[in-house]
Formats: C-alpha cells, sequence, structure tokens
C-alpha cells in the first residue's frame, strides 16, 4: 500500500513537472489537497510530535479542510471518518489543530499521541488458569452453543495467528501500522490478550479462553507494538479501530486493554461513536494504583462513560497491588499471574489490568451468544448484579461491584432463540407464465410474542408490496409483467425484531397466445383468414359484415374462445364457440355488434381486445373479454373487426373511447 501512495505521488509532481520547472513549484507554488494520496504517506517511525488526528463529520473529507502541500507533508486516511495528517512545520502543530477545530466539517482535531498497553513485566512463575475457576467459567466453558458467530474486536497490538490454540477462533481484523489485512504481533501484548478471550477449548492443547466452546471469535485490530515488548500504541490508530469495530454488526463486544491519563477529545469521541452503535466496551482500568503520581486517577478509555472499566485481583480474591483504584472502577476480574497464549508460539504468566479486561470481555461476550438480543446496558448490569462483593460492602473504588462470576451471570439470562424464517416457498416452479398465481408461504420460529409477516417483489428497480404485515403467513399474487423477479418476506416479532428471507432469480415469462378469424362480407363472401389485429372484413366500401368465425391458436395453454353477435331483425345470438359461425350467410343481414371472450383453464393469463368499425361511426374504441362493441338501436352495420391477445393486465392496444354505443 506505501508503495502505491509514493508512486501516486512522484506520478502527481512528474505530471506537474510538465507545464512548470519543479523547482519553481517547490519554491512558490502549492496544491490544494483533495486526497492524501497527493502527499506522501506516514512511516512507522515518523514522530507523532507533528500528527494531527481530524474525525470528520458527516460524509466530509481532507478535501474539505483547505489545506496545501505547504501546509502538510503526509498523511494516511484510516477509515472514511479519520485521517491523521503530517504537517510540514512542528512549530506550527497547535496552530493548525486550532484551525482544523473550527472548521465546520470537523468533529475533532487534536494533536496525535501515544498510549500505553496495561501489562506488567512478564512474572516468571508458571501458573494454571485460575482464573477459570474463580470467576465460575469452568462451570460454563460447554453451555453456551449460539449458531451465531459473536465478534470481540481487540484494539492492541495485533495477533499471532498461527499460534496453534487460537486457530480458528479468530477472524478478519486490520492493521493500521502497516495498512493491511494481514496480521502479525511483534510486541506480543495482543496475542496475550486474545488468548484470555478465545484460545480454543477442548481441543487437548494449552489452554482455554474465557469463551469456551460458545461461537465466539476475536478480530485483531493493530493500532502500535512496532517491536517486542513495546507498549506504545498510536491514539489515531486507536479511533480509526473503533470506527471500524462499530461499522461490524458482528462486533458486540470491544477490548481496550490500554490507558493513560490524557485528555483526548478525539478518543472520546470514537468511543461515544462506539456506544451509540450499541457495541460493549470493556478496558483496562489501569496499572497505576501503587504509583504516587497517579494512584487514584481516572485513566482513559476506562473513565469514559459507557465503557466497563475493570481492575484487577490476585490468586487470593484480593485487588492486585497495581490495579487502579478510582470513583469509576466497575468490575474487577483475575489480572496477575494469568497463563495465557505469547506472540511466541507458546504460553506464560502475565500480570495487569489488561488481563483482567479481556476475561470481562469474554464474560460479556458469552452472555450475548447465549442471547444475542441482549443490549450493553443489560450485559453490564447482569455482571454487576451477580458479582462477588469484595472490600466495602457494596460498590468501591477497589473492586467496583465486585468480581465477575460468569456462571452467576449466565443463570440470569433466558435464552432467547432469535427470530428466524425457517423456510420461505413459493408454490410454483420458476419459468412461470405472466398471469400465473403465485402462493408465497412462510415459516418463522424464535423472537418474541406473535408475528407479522410482510410480502413483496422486487422487479426492474421498483418494490412492490404483496401484503402489507399481518398475522398470515401466506400470499398470493399474480405478476403481470415478465422479468426476474426477486420475492421477499419480513418477518416482525413482538419485540420488533425484524428479519427478511427472499427468493431471487424467479424467472416469470411473457405470454404469447395468437387469434385468428375471418368474416363473411356483403357481395364477397368469407374472407381469408387473418390473425391477431389485422382487419377483417372492409373499410370505406359501405358493405356490411353478416358472419364470423374466431378461433385461438395456443398450443402451449388451455385456451379456446366463444362469441356472439347482434345481428340485424333478430338481435344477440347465443354464444358460438372455437371457429363456429356466428351471424348469418345468405339472409343479407347485417352484423351490427359482438362480445367475445377467453375460455379455458389458460384464460385467467389474457385479455382479449376487439375493436369493430361501423357504419358512419368509424373505428370505435378497443373493448376486452365480453364487452360488447358496436352499436345498438342505429341499425349501422358493422364493416370490419380486429381482434388481438395480450398478456393479462396489458393496456389495450389503443383508445377505449366509445367501444359500443346504444340508441
Amino acid at each position: 500500500m506505501k508503495f502505491k501512495r509514493i508512486l501516486v505521488f512522484l506520478l502527481a509532481l512528474a505530471l506537474i513537472g510538465s507545464s512548470c520547472p519543479l523547482g519553481v513549484l517547490a519554491e512558490n507554488q502549492s496544491l490544494v489537497i483533495q486526497s492524501l494520496d497527493q502527499v506522501a504517506e506516514l512511516e512507522n517511525d515518523s514522530s507523532v510530535d507533528d500528527q494531527i488526528i481530524v474525525i470528520y463529520k458527516d460524509q466530509a473529507n481532507i478535501g474539505n479542510l483547505s489545506l496545501t502541500t505547504k501546509d502538510i507533508k503526509g498523511g494516511e486516511t484510516l477509515t472514511d471518518q479519520v485521517d491523521i495528517i503530517q504537517v510540514t512545520d512542528t512549530a506550527n502543530v497547535d496552530n493548525m489543530v486550532t484551525e482544523l477545530s473550527a472548521n465546520p466539517n470537523v468533529l475533532v482535531a487534536e494533536k496525535n499521541s501515544y498510549i500505553q498497553t496495561s501489562a506488567l513485566p512478564n512474572d516468571p512463575e508458571l501458573s494454571s488458569e485460575w482464573q477459570f475457576e474463580r470467576i465460575g467459567a469452568d462451570k460454563t466453558w460447554n453451555v453456551v452453543d449460539n449458531p451465531q458467530t459473536v465478534v470481540v474486536a481487540v484494539i492492541d497490538t495485533g495477533v499471532n495467528t498461527e499460534h496453534p490454540d487460537l486457530d480458528g477462533n479468530l477472524v478478519t481484523g486490520y492493521d493500521f501500522v502497516n495498512g493491511t489485512t494481514d496480521m502479525v504481533d511483534l510486541a506480543g501484548h495482543g496475542t496475550m490478550v486474545s488468548g484470555c478471550i478465545a484460545a480454543v477449548a477442548n481441543n487437548k492443547m494449552g489452554i482455554a479462553g474465557v469463551a469456551g466452546t460458545a461461537n465466539i471469535k476475536v478480530a485483531p485490530y493493530r493500532v502500535g507494538g512496532l517491536v517486542d515488548n513495546d507498549k506504545n500504541l498510536d491514539v489515531g490508530y486507536i479511533c480509526a479501530a473503533l470506527y471500524a469495530a462499530a461499522a461490524r454488526p458482528e462486533v458486540r463486544v470491544i477490548n481496550m486493554s490500554f490507558g493513560g491519563y490524557l485528555v483526548s477529545s478525539a478518543l472520546r469521541t470514537a468511543i461515544e461513536n462506539a456506544a451509540s452503535a450499541g457495541k460493549v466496551l470493556v478496558a483496562a482500568a489501569g496499572n497505576e494504583g501503587a504509583n504516587a503520581d497517579y494512584s487514584g486517577e481516572l485513566a482513559v478509555p476506562a473513565s469514559y462513560n459507557n465503557v466497563i472499566s475493570v481492575g484487577a485481583t490476585d490468586n487470593t480474591n484480593k485487588v492486585a497491588y497495581f490495579s487502579q483504584h478510582n470513583s469509576l472502577v466497575d468490575l474487577c476480574a483475575p489480572g496477575q499471574k494469568i497463563y495465557t497464549t505469547n506472540h511466541d508460539g507458546g504460553y506464560e504468566a502475565v500480570s495487569g489490568t489488561s488481563f483482567a479486561s479481556p476475561i470481562t470481555a469474554g464474560a460479556c461476550a458469552v452472555l450475548i451468544a447465549s442471547d444475542p438480543t441482549l443490549d450493553s446496558t443489560t450485559v453490564e448490569n447482569k455482571l454487576e448484579a451477580t458479582a462477588l462483593d469484595f472490600g466495602t460492602t457494596g460498590r468501591d473504588d477497589y473492586y467496583g461491584y465486585g468480581m465477575i462470576q460468569l456462571d452467576a451471570a449466565l443463570a440470569t439470562v433466558t435464552p432467547t432463540v432469535p427470530l428466524t424464517i425457517n423456510s420461505f416457498t413459493v408454490d410454483k416452479p420458476t419459468d412461470q407464465s405472466v398471469g400465473t398465481l403465485l402462493t408465497l408461504d412462510a415459516v418463522a420460529s424464535g423472537g418474541t410474542g406473535d408475528y407479522r409477516y410482510g410480502f413483496y417483489y422486487d422487479l426492474n428497480g421498483n418494490t412492490t408490496t404483496i401484503q402489507d404485515y399481518s398475522p398470515a403467513s401466506s400470499a398470493s399474487f399474480t405478476p403481470l409483467s415478465p422479468g426476474i423477479y426477486t420475492l421477499s418476506v419480513e418477518v416482525i416479532d413482538e419485540s420488533n425484531n425484524l428479519v427478511k428471507k427472499s427468493i431471487v432469480n424467479y424467472v416469470v415469462k411473457e405470454v404469447t397466445a395468437s387469434i385468428n378469424y375471418r368474416t363473411h362480407v356483403q357481395n364477397e363472401g368469407w374472407q381469408n383468414v387473418v390473425a391477431d389485429g389485422t382487419v377483417s372484413g372492409t373499410v370505406g366500401q359501405s358493405l356490411r359484415l353478416e358472419a364470423i368465425e374466431i378461433n385461438t391458436d395456443a398450443p402451449a395453454y388451455d385456451l379456446g374462445v366463444k362469441y356472439k353477435t347482434h345481428v340485424q331483425n333478430i338481435g344477440w345470438q347465443d354464444y358460438a364457440i372455437n371457429g363456429a359461425l356466428s351471424g348469418t350467410s345468405g339472409q343479407s343481414l347485417r352484423l351490427e355488434a359482438i362480445k367475445i371472450e377467453l375460455t379455458g383453464n389458460d384464460a385467467k393469463l389474457f385479455d382479449v381486445y376487439y375493436q369493430v368499425h361501423a357504419q358512419n361511426v368509424g373505428w370505435m374504441g378497443w373493448t376486452k373479454n365480453g364487452e360488447p362493441s358496436g352499436t345498438a338501436g342505429f341499425g349501422y352495420r358493422l364493416e370490419g373487426i380486429r381482434i388481438q391477445i395480450l398478456p393479462k393486465g396489458s393496456q389495450a392496444p389503443g383508445s377505449i373511447e366509445n367501444a359500443y354505443l346504444e340508441n
């Protein structure tokens, strides 16, 4: 990615140089920046001191900032809403932050900085996974069997994707350091954190994460950690990762095993966005509880609203000596001598609120896996209500509401089976003809209460309702246009959960049927058979029609025709069918009107239209399907006729005005 960006930058300079000497441009001119492709990309060793995090409002981007190539020398677009830009003059950073903050297209602009992971130096004493038993996870590891994956986003130093005890429990995240979905963990912290959540259980290998055998995966987001044990995480990258994770519906929990005591509007804004997206946010309370300079202070992001701040306990259930304590600690979990995966492919014991946080995040994921309808507030409330209360009775600044008890919290969850459409069918196979009655049936399960079903179809970019939401689980309709349909059903339960299922590429064919006819004309006799809208009879010769014979030509359909004529001095005759004569022959009696109808099982697929030419009137309007055409009470003769079969619901071949006149 970096090679491509640099190439674009050089190419832009080369094009400009073709019309202006490069030296003159560099000295006297600048370009207004429309895209960060116009400047160099940030290098891993570039200083954060001359970098600015920009979070945009709505659909704004770098092109809305009126910056030039004299103002900035590098930058990187991290997500649709987050950029990092590198100023040309480090001394100008503060002024540019002020200017950008006043820009109506900017939500937040601030100097970039580092924040540290919340891990302590490794303890050489390896221990068993005592934390499993201490929080009740030994009783829950194989209890939850959820079909829908719950994803925990781990914003950290990456993960060793080749670790055998994480194999199968990782999904794609993003490496913001290298700008790729290929993941590494050079520092090691992210692999340790991920193992606490999702190390594979019951695989006769190593350890197990809190998730146990539940369908819970980790999506790693790498935001720092350039070398082994590097604790520095880039705040700009963290903000981008928060926006990226918030946009993924399968991500339900976000773990943040880092913290600091900085003031960051950008980080707060990114946290608020993720909380608004309904994510459960969990963060390490901090490791400065015994540090005189920071003891009792509020670390971020743990102390932000809507973030579960987690302190650490040891294997005697006492708060760990290093665990930060303050008025916003919510819960505690094991965080000293925690045995977990490392980035070398093995295991080690580690300490820090960095590991109490993912144990809690994993517990949140287990609750959601048991009942996907749980929201973030309910998840936190269940953990707090069932926590073991240590220290001062009730909530206190060291233990929060107490140490999490996953088994007790899980016992309060009444699993809600997700609303599902088990089947959605149409009663006829694809490749039906226009006008065929189709019946759709849906069967739903799960969810809450009674269901309401809504049926509709999409054709040529237009959506048409078949049946609005109702308790009826089936609906019927007759397609009137040929094409490729998408048939859909939506089901809503009493909690307003909505699911949808579709049948795609359902083909409805154009129907084709012909109609043949001939007329007996005064002085001329029977004319030749004509078809499909051709005139039979005469026009302008004042010759009367005396009889007619009509027949359908539709071998693919069960389709016939019946018709009757109104004859001079006789009136309406009985219906004739399928080629029989209607009218008179040899009696010199004129036809004055006619009715035509289709018969057979497939008559419902078609309309038969007809139009007559009448004495003193001319061509009258088209009519259809058994309605009279012609005149009555005037003594006007019919002189010509046209007949046509069209698919059901088609427009008339012409005007329908004055199809029949009666005196």
